[in-house]
């Protein structure tokens, strides 16, 4: 981070006071961390909006590295929308204090986080790195729960309003548009999880707990033995005689997660892998949220079972 910052900061300085103001015409510069954010912006903000995220869609959404473009997209935004329970802590205070743009600043109409009033999961007692990488304010995988979906639109549409208010009559028709067709989604996820409740499964990552606290999936399991931290030959061992015992039917792994240590797992203990995206972009199909919850539902129920089960 400390290398890329100066490169790119001495190239936009020099422009800062062009950046002040910008024709009313012009559509409004988002730039989202998860792609999930970016395709939801774009639905809500149509033609009003240029959006850009700073995720492709296969990354461990812990560590992604900075990059100049980054800073310059930052320097430059209207509005900059996170999901925030620190899952970008990594990077993005340092973007935004690099970048000097007021306008999306904590604090600024054009800071927005989605998970502003969100009820997480998974939120610790106490703070120590010997729990590994653990987030204060709890699990902020929210873009995995089905659950969300109007939750984030809600919030990016406050914050388009908040910098745009011109652009109220078409941001409200096109939220509820996107609300609609999200609620219409949730009754065909709901339908494939109606017989998911208490099926065993093993995740990598915390990341699919609130698809499993939303459908009632038991974890009985997972491979890392912290957050953050790598699975030990101890606790792997652990981990499949444990699975055998439970009779786990599922280990459900992201892209950047499916690895040597997944496919031992699945090969001694008898569960099925199942890979699903952690965001949109990851997977054919999932450029869009409701089509990566789409994708997400349909390769567990492959494995679990949908409507009438198994």
């Amino acid at each position: 981070m400390k290398n890329i910052l100066p490169i790119a900061l001495a190239c936009l300085l020099s422009s800062t006071s062009a950046r002040a103001s910008r024709p009313t015409p012009e559509a409004l510069r988002v730039v989202t961390t998860l792609p999930d954010l970016a395709d939801i912006a774009r639905e809500i903000g149509g033609e009003r909006v240029s959006v850009q995220s700073l995720y492709k869609g296969k990354e461990n959404t812990h560590s992604l590295t900075a990059k100049p473009s980054h800073l310059v997209a930052l320097s430059k935004a209207d509005v900059f929308i996170q999901v925030g329970l620190s899952l970008e802590m990594s990077f993005v205070p340092g973007l935004l204090e690099s970048a000097r743009n007021r306008r999306v600043q904590p604090g600024a109409p054009g800071h927005v986080t989605v998970s502003a009033g969100w009820k997480a999961l998974d939120v610790p007692t106490s703070v120590s790195r010997k729990a590994g990488d653990v987030h204060p304010q709890g699990n902020p995988h929210m873009n995995l729960d089905p659950r969300a979906g109007e939750f984030m639109a809600e919030r990016i549409l406050a914050g388009l309003l908040a910098v745009d208010p011109a652009g109220e009559a078409l941001y409200e028709r096109r939220h509820a548009d996107y609300v609609e067709r999200v609620r219409a989604a949730r009754a065909r996820w709901d339908a494939l999880g109606a017989n998911w409740k208490e099926k065993k499964i093993v995740v990598y990552h915390q990341e699919y707990d609130y698809l499993a606290e939303c459908y009632g999936l038991a974890i009985v399991g997972k491979i890392e033995p912290k957050p953050g931290i790598p699975p030990t030959p101890n606790h792997v061992a652990e981990l499949v005689a444990a699975m055998k015992r439970e009779h786990a039917a599922a280990i459900l792994t992201a892209f950047w997660s499916n690895n040597d240590t997944v496919e031992r797992i699945a090969e001694e203990s008898g569960a099925a892998v199942v890979e699903l995206p952690n965001m949109c972009g990851g997977l054919p199909g999932t450029e869009t949220w409701i089509g990566m919850m789409d994708v997400l539902h349909q390769r567990l129920a492959a494995v679990l079972g949908g409507a009438g089960g198994r």
